[in-house]
């Protein structure tokens, strides 16, 4: 966020993380509510900790929360990140054709879910400390759907269901 702190300073830097981390507290409930059926979802845990020792208020969500869950995720699958999304992509989304570039040095990959001959959906997996916005823009500009999930965000999971759950809702599956 180097160039908002310029354009900003610290305190506009500071209410933009705190709008940004606010959506992704309320996209983790709305998933959680979606999948679970539950009216109220548990909050969402909070984007930056200190360390693992720490144990965010309230229980722990669809996937994400202090303890990781016994169902498959990105931790346990034994695979490297990359190959774990696309594990999942090629199994439950075998009816698109799906295809893999690596980006930035290696520092992310993105997936493209083609339909008859047109771009169905976009997933990107990167790091949490990414600030790159360049894809998201494109996808919004082309009216092409865009996923985004960090595969080194503290505390999230990426269990199957939930990778499974929300790319089949933004495919529209």
């Amino acid at each position: 966020m180097g160039l908002l702190s310029r354009l900003l300073g610290k305190a506009g830097e500071e209410l933009v993380k705190n709008v940004v981390d606010k959506a992704v507290s309320e996209a983790g409930r709305a998933v959680n509510t979606a999948v679970n059926g539950q009216g109220s979802a548990a909050p969402a845990p909070q984007a930056a900790r200190e360390s693992w020792d720490v144990v965010p208020e309230g229980p722990s969500g669809f996937s994400w929360g202090p303890t990781m869950p016994a169902e498959e995720n990105q931790f346990n699958s034994g695979l490297g990140y990359a190959a774990y999304f696309e594990g999942i992509f090629r199994a439950e989304f075998a009816d698109y054709t799906l295809l893999r570039e690596e980006r930035t040095g290696g520092k992310s990959t993105v997936f493209t879910f083609v339909r008859d001959g047109r771009k169905a959906l976009v997933v990107e997996l990167l790091s949490q400390s990414s600030d790159a916005q360049k894809l998201r823009r494109d996808c919004a500009v082309d009216c092409i759907p865009y996923l985004r999930y960090y595969y080194d965000h503290e505390g999230w999971w990426n269990t199957r269901a939930y990778v499974v759950s929300r790319t089949r809702a933004a495919l529209g599956a």
